[in-house]
């Protein structure tokens, strides 16, 4: 019997006879390795392709903007034009070559943009500055409705590159997420409902994708203290997020906890992802300082989580998932801050 045996069973995410092939999920980076126009490169090629044959099961394909105006920094991947579908399908070519899913997760960063990047003022659901990026202007209705056919054109090229699954960005701030924050969406119009955005897009993404694709959410919590002044999120708003989600059409939720997956949220000492199975029975791939094989499987074993997403852990070490497997985990490499600064420099850490 392996010692964490636990990781490397399949998961069935309940459509289309698609299940990932273990528990250990490369989480969606945003490399800034692609092109000024959003083009998967050689560079992004290769870190693909080490994880893949590391042995990790699923790779999520990080932040792709559905629209020009919804990149978010320099370099970053896109899906909002067809040339792009090329790129993705070697991505998916290089992941099914070692086994492993790939599915690419689609996003528009909003207010988290800047004036120099996009040429003009990022939008937002209200006029709203968030700190770091230029003040963003409330978009018109029909803005909301072109972003909403763009999250569903990028669906569909998802597909057509041969992704196994599509994930929605509703995570970390972005534009989804900001529709989401009441401190964000002061609308007074039928979009001032913080889930009719993410729903809208979700039935979207739904249509576009059919009925045997599997669909993932990823969300995060922006603020769960009571008492805090900016309008935190609440059980009851968690819940019909998920409830609304899940009719919707969402099949699994990747559930961001940053570097918190063992913290108590809303004043009380459950953990999120524990919340979220109070609300919905679907599978969860938690993300949140899951470094070491004893941190995932120990997580999954206590019903926390049904896989594990791996980001901090698989820049390391391309190789954790095959050495995890092989009980091999003492000579994982452990992640470093240096780590971090090598990728920022274009270097992938493994070859360093």
């Amino acid at each position: 019997m392996l010692v964490y045996d636990n990781l490397f069973t399949p998961l069935p995410l309940g459509r289309g006879g698609v299940a990932l092939p273990n528990r250990l999920v490369m989480g969606p980076m945003t490399l800034n390795q692609a092109s000024e126009s959003g083009h998967l490169t050689p560079w992004i090629f290769d870190w693909y392709r080490r994880r893949a044959e590391g042995g990790v099961g699923t790779i999520i394909g990080a932040a792709a903007a559905v629209s020009a105006n919804g990149r978010g920094w320099g370099n970053a991947m896109a899906i909002y034009d067809d040339s792009h579908i090329e790129g993705w399908a070697k991505a998916v070519e290089i992941a099914h070559a070692s086994g492993a899913l790939f599915g690419t997760q689609i996003f528009h960063a909003g207010a988290a943009s800047h004036n120099a990047l996009l040429g003009h003022q990022p939008i937002a659901p209200s006029a709203w500055t968030r700190k770091g990026f230029d003040p963003a202007r409330p978009m018109t209705e029909g803005e909301i409705e072109q972003v909403i056919e763009d999250f569903a054109e990028a669906a569909r090229r998802s597909i057509e590159a041969g992704s196994d699954f599509v994930e929605i960005h509703g995570a970390h701030q972005y534009l989804i997420h900001q529709f989401w924050q009441a401190n964000v969406n002061e609308r007074t119009d039928a979009w001032g409902d913080p889930l009719a955005f993410p729903v809208a897009v979700t039935k979207a993404v739904r249509a576009a994708i059919g009925s045997q694709v599997p669909l993932l959410y990823r969300f995060s919590i922006h603020a769960d203290d009571p008492a805090s002044p900016n309008k935190p999120v609440t059980t009851q708003g968690l819940g019909a997020l998920l409830q609304s989600l899940e009719e919707a059409g969402v099949d699994v939720w990747d559930i961001s906890c940053f570097h918190e997956s063992r913290r108590g949220y809303f004043g009380t000492p459950r953990l999120l992802p524990d919340w979220v199975r109070h609300f919905s029975q679907k599978p969860r791939i938690v993300a949140g300082n899951l470094l070491t094989p004893d941190d995932a499987s120990s997580y999954i074993a206590e019903g926390h989580a049904e896989a594990a997403a791996l980001a901090r852990a698989l820049i390391a070490d391309a190789d954790w998932a095959r050495k995890a497997r092989s009980n091999e985990a003492e000579g994982i490499r452990p992640y470093q801050n240096q780590h971090w600064d090598d990728l920022t420099k274009g270097i992938d850490p493994t070859t360093a």
